[in-house]
Parts: C-alpha cells; structure tokens; sequence
C-alpha cells in the first residue's frame, strides 16, 4: 500500500495528512485485511437525515385585481354616487332610490373591509383597483401596470370611487387592462415565485356591458341576442357603434388602455364588434392562459353583480333607459330582463375563470361583503420532491460503470484519448468555463474543449473573468447563458432534475419533461428511474440498472415544527478503484446528494429549494475499503446534517463526509 502514495513535493503534505489519519483510525472505517478467499466488498449504503424548511408565508403572495364599475348607472343600484354637481347622480329621480343617511356605496364599504380587515397583517398580500366605465379611469397604484401592499393611500383612493361615476361599462376594455397588468407583474416576478402566487380577480358590476357593438347587419330577428337567448350576437345598443361622435375621432386610433377621453372607447372602430360574448370570453381566457403558460399557482375571476330592480323601477323611465330597454317587453319588466342577462353573461365569466358568480338585488346590496371569496394562499408545508445520488467520479455505460476522475461526464479513456487530447483529471482542460464533457456534446455548435470558446472565459489578455456556478447544478454561468437557463435556479424548468443532470444526457433544461412518463432509450426503465438510479436514460442498459441501480429507501417523519425529517438509505453505489493522480492515493469515490423539497401545495410545477451535500468514500482492493461496514452516514457527530443549500456546496476537499484525497 505504501508504495502507492507519492511523498515528496506538495504530495508530501497530503500524504502526512492521510497518514495520520490511518494510524488514528480503528476498524469501524477501516477494513480488516481480508484474508486469501475473502473479496472486498464494492457496494456501499449512503445513510442520513435531511429536514425541510418551515414554510415561509411571505413566499406565497396573493395578488387581489378589484375591478370596479364606474358607470352611472352604479349610483341607481349602488348609491350613493357622484355628488359632484348637477350630473345624472343628483336628478331627483336618483336621488329619491338613495338609502337614508348611507354616504358611501356598499362596493366602497366592502373594498374597505377586506382591506382593512381581513388582509391586515398579511404582508404577502398585494391589491391593485382598476375602475372603469368607458375605459379604465385612474388605477391604484400610480396608474401604473404594478401590484402594491395596501398603504394609507388606499383607502382615500377606495373613498374616491364613487366620484367617477361615468358613461359606459366596456368590460371587453377592463379586461384586456386586466391582461396587461397580471402580464407585467408575472414579467417582473422571480420565476421560483410565480408557482406559488395566487391571483384573485374581483369584478364588481351592476349590468351588462355597454356599448354592445356588432358588424353583422343582416342576420335575421331570431339570431340577435335577447335576455332569454344571451349567447347570441348583440345588436348595436348605440349610434356611437356604427358612426362616432366627433369627439371621439381622434381618440379612436388610441391604442392605449387608459384614455382620459370619457366619451369614446380607446382604440374602437366603427362598425366592428365590441363587448360581444366572445370578446369578452377571449379576454378571460388570455387572462387564464397566463396560469399555465408561466407555471403560476393559481388564476381566478370572480364576479359580483350589484342590481336593485326595486331603485330602478323607483327611479322611472330614465333609469330604465340607462340599464337597458327591450323589444317586445313590458317596460315594467326592464330592470328583470337586464338581471337576467347580467346574470348569465357573469356567470360564465366567472365560470371561464376558474371563479364564482354572487348576485345582490336590493336591499342585499346594503350588506355587500367581499370576503366569502377565496384569498388564501398557496403556503403550505414542504416536503420532498427527489432524491438524486450522482456518481461524480464515475458514469454509467451498458458494460458497467466506468472512471470519470474529473466528473465532467466523460470517461477517462475519452478524456485520455488521442482524438480529444483533454485530461483526465482537469473537467475544463482549456479553461474556458465550458466544461470538457458540454463541449464535446456541443462540437456541432462550434465548441472545441482544448481551444477556449468566446462564449465563455478566453485567456489573457482577454478581460479576467471567473467560473461560477451559483446555484450549484453543475454548470457555470456561461453554459447556462448558452442554454438559455436560470443561473439562480437549480431546476430551471420545475421537472425535478438538476439542470447540469439533464444537459449531461441532453435533455433541455428549459423545458419541462415528465421523465416518469418518458423511456426515450427504450429499454424498459423510466428516464425518471434512469436519473435516480444514476444509469442513462439514453442509453439501453437495463443490465446496469438491474445489477448497479441506485436504490432508495425513504421514510418521512412530520416535526412538531411543520417541518418534515427524511430518513434516507441510498445502496448499491458501486466503488470503483479510480486511477491515482497528482500524488493521491487511487481509489477515491466521489458522491453528490441531491434533494429537493417544495411545498404539498404546489409540488408538482414548483421549481423547488435545492439542497445539496457530498461524500468521500475510498476502495483499493484487496486491502483497502473507507468506511469499513457498508454505510456511509451523511449525519455530522453533532447532529447536524452535511446538506447545505445547493449554490453553497462548493468545497469537495471541507464539506463532503468522508475523507477527501
């Protein structure tokens, strides 16, 4: 044995290290010489625990969208309204409807109260307040496309509503504003963030949008919508849908969402479609695509309609004008009609969006509450998404496993070859922060792994740069660049595999795959099974999965904490007799431990926490087996765990259990 290890030079100091060690050591971590007919055993058992994390509650926010009617109309079954002149708010008529001594409408009432009340204390809840009426009036926050806490400028903002009170109720506009602001906030929202964000949209109304528009203008009687037939077209409820008013020409090519033009929907065109059913159900459905589309939690519309049948027959015949006049029916049944058709309009909208339909008639509307709507976040407890054990010193082919000194993903017999002129023992031989293994599996791109590749580190006199892999999934910010992943992110595509694992056998780390599902060497075992047991999913070796599979032995424990302890059995991780080099003693085995928690609420699309911890193991038969016995525990002697977040593991030679080289 002792003729094996190098002395002299910087070896000299490794070798009194380990020498030391040796002599210090007993026989429970090293193995008995074994005596002629004896073999030593080349299988060993990773044993520990790994705890998750309590969950935190600020990393679940809800995102509440209040999309409020302003139209006049909503002064009739939602009084008060206006009191800001002599406007349709203030006609004797109106008046007359209003509850005694109410100066605020319920809509205000019940924004206050959710705000204030049930979402007080809750920092992980942000709002946003679009009213509209022909467009989108003045937004909280700052007209901008943003979410924000509730501050002290929310609620003078909220006692505002009821002054704005104008002329139509484009809910085709509202919504594609709607669109507009979840789209930039899922732009600037973390991606690890959005699968565990909740957005609530509450659409408040009192009637149907107006104006209805329509290009078609000779379908028959029959095929034009009524309340006992709302799915069909509209007619034109205006002369504003075949010819605008003048006021309304310049701002009809506007495209912007918010107008400060009242009087004209921005961006319409006479005689096109507007506020139709489809329009409107379009402008939901983009809304909910968004869920799926950016691997958001969850995406919700709710709707409320506000409709006092007894103010508006109260009021006469200029209130039945505002909410609607119908052919053929009885004047005194207007305001019946137009619930009807509010009712069904809103309750496929909601039912579109994944939400609720609430009606209140009048004197419902006085006890509006908003808080039987679902705002609970995602937050729950984490528990274990994958466990992943990965040889870093050896790789997996159909003949066995096979010495990879470096763990850059290429055999040593590549690595040594003459064809590819990299080293064995240097996982970047020309330094460029591509690892040898990436380049060779991207030569047709251009990558060479002994001559340094402009996309990532050149040597000088080329600006000093320096390899990082940040976020510890084995590729550098270059080669992350490169495949266009997340550097902050081990699992960049939230299918449970490490990023550096899937671009290792090829896969795309940007694109989500359901490895359980897949066998893309078709030999039988799951490319997810593949990944776990350290075999190639690429490659037909059953054999090896049968003979050298990793295999698991989980078993979770709940904490009183909320947290959840693993206890893990990782066997039959062959050890291999690896080649010595640079004065170290052969033999070493080099193991990296993945797990990944994520919260029961969301597990199957998070992204995860990843946790990472690394172990030292050392064969060189017939006389020499680190530990001793068959298990390798990744537990520290003082009860901690050598698993560290994955982006801090950075050290092979300090933080890995066992003994390094």
């Amino acid at each position: 044995m002792p003729s094996r290890i190098a002395t002299s030079g910087k070896a000299a100091g490794s070798f009194t290290l380990l020498a030391a060690f040796f002599v210090s050591c007993t026989g429970a971590l090293v193995e008995p010489l074994p005596t002629a007919d004896q073999a030593l055993d080349d299988r060993l058992t990773l044993t520990g625990r790994v705890c998750t994390d309590p969950p935190n509650p600020n990393d679940f926010p809800v995102k509440v969208v209040f999309i409020v009617d302003e139209s006049g109309s909503m002064c009739i079954s939602d009084p008060p309204g206006s009191q800001q002149g002599n406007g349709f708010c203030e006609m004797p008529q109106v008046v007359s409807t209003f509850p005694p001594g109410q100066t605020q409408p319920a809509r205000v009432r019940a924004i206050h109260q959710l705000i204030d009340k049930q979402f007080a204390g809750q920092s992980n809840v942000q709002v946003a307040i679009v009213p509209f009426e022909t467009n989108v009036l003045n937004v909280w926050p700052n007209n901008n496309l943003q979410f924000a806490p509730p501050d002290g400028t929310t609620d003078a903002f909220i006692d505002q509503l009821q002054t704005e009170l104008g002329n139509g109720t484009d809910y085709q506009g509202v919504l594609a504003y709607t669109y507009e602001l979840i789209s930039a906030d899922i732009s600037a929202s973390p991606p690890e963030e959005l699968p565990r964000t909740r957005y609530v949209i509450v659409f408040l109304t009192d009637g149907t949008p107006y104006p209805r528009c329509t290009a078609a203008t000779n379908l028959p009687p029959q095929d034009y919508a009524t309340p006992e037939q709302p799915w069909l077209t509209w007619q034109n409820e205006s002369d504003y849908c075949t010819k605008l008013p003048s006021i309304c020409q310049a701002a009809s090519n506007s495209t912007s969402l918010i107008s400060g033009n009242s009087s004209c929907v921005a961006g319409f065109k006479a005689g096109t479609d507007l506020n139709q059913n489809y329009q409107v159900f379009d402008a939901i459905n983009q809304i909910t695509a968004l869920q799926s589309r950016y691997n958001v939690g969850s995406i919700r519309l709710d709707t409320v309609l506000l409709l006092n049948q007894a103010a508006v027959q109260q009021c006469g015949t200029i209130c039945q004008d505002v909410y609607g006049t119908w052919p053929g029916v009885n004047p005194a049944n207007y305001p019946q009609e137009t619930f009807k058709a509010a009712s069904w309009l809103l309750g496929q909208m909601a039912k579109l969006g994944n939400g609720v339909f609430q009606a209140f008639t009048n004197g419902q509307i006085q006890d509006l509450s908003l808080g039987g709507l679902d705002y609970t976040s995602l937050a729950a407890p984490y528990v274990m998404k994958n466990l992943i054990v990965q040889s870093l010193t050896s790789v997996p082919t159909p003949a066995g496993r096979i010495f990879d000194s470096d763990g850059d993903g290429l055999p040593d017999t590549i690595d040594n070859s003459f064809t590819i002129g990299t080293s064995a023992f240097d996982p970047d031989t020309d330094s460029d922060c591509f690892d040898d293994g990436f380049e060779v599996r991207h030569q047709a791109d251009g990558f060479n792994p002994i001559v340094p590749d402009a996309r990532g580190c050149l040597p000088p006199p080329a600006p000093a740069c320096v390899c990082a892999d940040t976020d510890g999934d084995g590729l550098s910010q270059y080669a992350e660049a490169y495949l266009g992943s997340n550097p902050g992110m081990v699992d960049s595509d939230g299918d449970g595999v490490p990023d550096g694992l899937e671009a290792r056998y090829g896969f795309d780390p940007t694109k989500y795959d359901d490895f359980a599902a897949k066998d893309t060497d078709g030999d039988g075992v799951s490319d997810w099974d593949e990944f776990r047991a350290n075999t190639d999913p690429t490659t037909a070796d059953a054999q090896l999965y049968t003979t050298d599979g990793y295999q698991y032995d989980v078993t979770g424990t709940a904490q009183p904490d909320g947290t959840t302890c693993y206890d893990f059995s990782v066997s039959n991780l062959k050890l291999l007799q690896t080649p010595a080099h640079t004065g170290q003693r052969d033999g070493y085995d080099l193991y990296k431990i993945w797990f990944d928690e994520a919260p029961s609420s969301t597990l199957a699309t998070d992204y995860g926490v990843w946790k990472s911890a690394c172990a030292w193991a050392e064969y060189s038969p017939p006389q020499l087996r680190v530990p001793a016995g068959p298990d390798l525990s990744l537990n520290k002697p003082n009860g901690s765990s050598y698993f560290v977040p994955a982006g801090q593991l950075t050290d092979t030679a300090t933080q890995c259990a066992g003994v390094a080289p």
